[in-house]
């Protein structure tokens, strides 16, 4: 407990006043039969109980002091700024991503890619409790799913949602998505800025006007904002998985272009990565992860919770006990 005004404290003195005024104040000897008992009469009780009253008003004013100096309980730690990195995941959620082709587990289980991104991403913002984090999605269209941000409970919660585009948004649209997430972290207060493309396909739009993605690589060099790259999957052909029914699966796809992201990456200083399974898929993430370091110089402040509030009670009480008591039998004449 702390005190955030404690010279109010010095008012405890003054509790002495009552006390002193009880034990100096004149009375008046009323005559009474005790003379004929002798000395066996004794002090009568309501001879302290009369002394009640005083008490009760000094410690009504040291309360009312300890009020007025504010006692302070530490109420928690909060977190205000961190000058760590900004990065923007941008997730690929084309349908493509819903193919449960991944090995997982050291190829005990199979997973779908976009399960195995989901998390391997919730892992990597785990380890990187100081760096502000945000989430891009992106099929045709790309959509802000969480900005930058050190709440990274909402951001994980933000990437469980996350779901395969519908059949009226699918396409892979990298060069609108890098754009996007641009857009995100350009409002980042970091200066040390990164950018993580996660796509298992080729730069398909179906939208009008769609951002040439080496385009939005030089947007992104331009802005200061590194830019990794990271592949799912094989080349293209057919490929072979289980759905959630356990049914056997096969789907022609195009694959990675990773010719392309390889030049994106570069543009910007950045690297590119492949990855064809979970376990790899963490090994890239952990290679980021060490990349992109930073000192951390971060603001915490303490929060005080105030706990005047039962001493003024208190002392309030107090009063109001001294007046009840001072209205009956322990009522003076002047």
């Amino acid at each position: 407990m702390r005190f955030s005004q404690p010279f109010w404290l010095a008012l405890i003195a003054l509790a002495v006043l009552p006390l002193w005024r009880e034990w100096t104040r004149g009375r008046i000897a009323w005559p009474d039969l005790g003379m004929f008992r002798g000395g066996r009469a004794g002090v009568s009780p309501w001879v302290w109980v009369s002394r009640l009253p005083a008490l009760l008003q000094a410690l009504a004013i040291a309360a009312l002091a300890v009020a007025m100096a504010r006692p302070q309980t530490v109420g928690g730690v909060v977190r205000i700024a961190s000058q760590g990195v900004a990065i923007v995941v941008a997730m690929d959620q084309s349908s493509s991503m819903s193919t449960v082709d991944f090995p997982a587990d050291q190829g005990s289980r199979r997973i779908s890619r976009l399960e195995a991104a989901r998390e391997t991403f919730a892992r990597f913002v785990a380890g990187r409790r100081d760096d502000s984090i945000g989430l891009t999605t992106f099929a045709n269209y790309p959509d802000l799913a969480c900005p930058p941000t050190l709440d990274h409970r909402f951001l994980i919660e933000a990437a469980d949602a996350v779901r395969p585009a519908r059949p009226g948004d699918d396409g892979t649209n990298i060069g609108d998505a890098v754009a996007w997430s641009l857009d995100a972290l350009r409002l980042a207060s970091p200066s040390r800025k990164v950018l993580i493309l996660l796509t298992d396909g080729n730069n398909a739009p179906a939208v009008p006007n769609p951002l040439d993605p080496m385009r939005a690589a030089e947007l992104a060099r331009d802005l200061g904002v590194t830019l990794h790259t990271i592949a799912i999957g094989r080349e293209g052909g057919v490929t072979h998985g289980v759905d959630k029914s356990g049914r056997l699966v096969a789907a022609e796809r195009e694959g990675p272009n990773f010719e392309l992201l390889d030049k994106l990456a570069e543009t910007t200083g950045g690297r590119s990565f492949r990855a064809t399974d979970a376990d790899a898929l963490d090994d890239v993430f952990r290679t980021i992860d060490a990349m992109e370091k930073s000192q951390i110089h971060e603001e915490v402040r303490t929060r005080y919770d105030e706990r005047f509030a039962p001493w003024a009670a208190a002392a309030l009480g107090l009063l109001a006990i001294d007046r009840l008591l001072t209205c009956g039998r322990l009522r003076r004449l002047p």
